[in-house]
């Protein structure tokens, strides 16, 4: 079966060992933002163009978060502008999308205490090869400077509208860089469109961020 877009996009954005995130949790939650509508788009659900989005005629997915998201776009339908949904969705998608891993059992929720007084769930994998096996698939793909399905060209653009490249690209030859980005130029205009305007609210959080 194959993985959906989000569960690979967290999965390449946390530790395989520890579950520990590599992206400041907003970023985090931007970049699924994006990767849940992109599921959606690649499964003709949702067409994104001139940054706006419109819902097509189809049976609902079997997913149940991607009818969670569906559900919360058909109900909103005068809301169209994409930058929005992406930031409306960044609020609590971490967890969303980690506890649709866990159900596939990719990950496990793990109770920790802080300072003896609170508590927190984090969610670690259950096998490291498994949860590594996104990035070591892209990895291995730009060092070969090997083809990559759309999917694969999705994440590389969000990867580097999220600031997960730097962690990607680490240790790979000098020419992985420029296949990247030529990679992430062919992305397909209607997923293209959430990598932009996930680039657009990774900037904005990171300004306000500093501010």
């Amino acid at each position: 079966m194959e993985m959906a877009l989000a569960d690979q996009f967290y999965l390449l954005g946390h530790d395989d060992r520890t579950g520990r995130a590599r992206l400041a949790s907003r970023v985090c939650g931007l970049g699924l933002g994006a990767a849940l509508l992109a599921e959606l788009v690649y499964s003709r659900h949702l067409w994104v163009q001139g940054g706006r989005l419109r819902l097509l005629r189809r049976p609902v997915p079997v997913d149940a978060l991607a009818h969670t998201v569906l559900d919360q776009l058909a109900a909103q339908p005068e809301r169209t502008d994409v930058r929005t949904w992406v930031r409306f969705f960044a609020g609590n998608t971490t967890d969303l999308v980690a506890e649709r891993l866990w159900r596939t059992g990719y990950l496990r929720p793990r109770t920790m205490r802080r300072r003896l007084i609170s508590t927190s769930v984090v969610y670690v994998p259950t096998d490291t090869n498994r949860a590594a096996m996104p990035w070591a698939l892209l990895s291995m793909k730009l060092r070969c400077r090997a083809s990559l399905a759309q999917d694969e060209v999705f994440l590389a653009g969000l990867c580097a509208a999220t600031g997960l490249d730097r962690f990607l690209l680490d240790g790979l030859p000098a020419g992985s860089r420029s296949y990247f980005e030529q990679a992430v130029g062919a992305v397909w205009q209607p997923a293209y469109e959430l990598v932009a305007a996930a680039r657009t609210a990774v900037g904005d959080a990171v300004l306000a961020a500093r501010s």
